[in-house]
Order: C-alpha cells, then sequence, then structure tokens
C-alpha cells in the first residue's frame, strides 16, 4: 500500500495535486489531503503536480507554470510506503497573500506611491521566480 499525503498550513487552500507513477496518471491528492494507492511491488518513479502549462495565444506555444516533485520510491509486500509533501515556498506566499490584501485595501484607502512601486517590484520578482526557477515540491 502507497499513502501519499499533502501536509499544508491552515490557511493553503485545499488545492488538487496529481499523481503519477512511473510516467502513468494514479490518482488525485484532493480535499481530504491524502491518496491511497494499492500498487505491485517494484521500484517507482513518483511524480506529485500542481498546475500545468498555459497557452500563449494561438502560437501554439506555452508557458508550463506547473509545480512538481519526483522521487524515487521501492515498494513491497510486507510494509507500507508513505510519501509526503509540502509546498516549501511558504514565506513567499505569506509575503504574496500579505501583498494582495494590502492591494485591495488599498481600493478603498489611498496608499503612499511607494507601495505601488514596491508592491509591483515584489510581484514581478515572485512571477519571475515562479516561471523560471522553482520547480519542484520537498
Amino acid at each position: 500500500m502507497l499513502t501519499i499525503r499533502h501536509i499544508r498550513h491552515w490557511y493553503e487552500p485545499r488545492l488538487p495535486h496529481v499523481v503519477f507513477l512511473d510516467g502513468f496518471y494514479a490518482g488525485m491528492v484532493g480535499q481530504d489531503d491524502c491518496l491511497l494507492l494499492d500498487a505491485p511491488r517494484g521500484t517507482y518513479d513518483l511524480k506529485v503536480q500542481f498546475g500545468s502549462r498555459v497557452p500563449l495565444g494561438k502560437s501554439g506555444k506555452s508557458i508550463d507554470m506547473s509545480v512538481s516533485s519526483t522521487k524515487q520510491i521501492e515498494i513491497s509486500g510486507s510494509v507500507d510506503v508513505e510519501y509526503v509533501f509540502h509546498d516549501r515556498e511558504r514565506i513567499w506566499n505569506i509575503l504574496f497573500d500579505i501583498d494582495i490584501i494590502v492591494w485591495v485595501v488599498s481600493w478603498f484607502v489611498q496608499m503612499p506611491p511607494v507601495y505601488k512601486i514596491l508592491s509591483d517590484a515584489f510581484f514581478a520578482v515572485w512571477l519571475v521566480r515562479l516561471v523560471l526557477i522553482r520547480k519542484s515540491y520537498s
């Protein structure tokens, strides 16, 4: 038996994560943050993925906006295997959430001009990091 568990904080939304064994769809970690699989003995490449490719117009090009983790696991008949994953970007997510809250507040309250510059710069850095650098869970 293979158990795949998503550890998250109370403020993180319950988003679906797709699970692949050796490149084949095995199931989704959904609302209960847990997936139980009955797999035969063997060694597998386990991949947990959130997100997908985002198309860029009609040209057929796209940007990969997925975040995934791949790990090789071994399943023996007598021992249950558990794989636990979590989002390693908690600090970035907290900062981004704070920025979104302040952005909504700025609709109703006049913010200093420096806020707009800092907020836009933070968003640009976060977006570049998301698309180009960050590609895995831990």
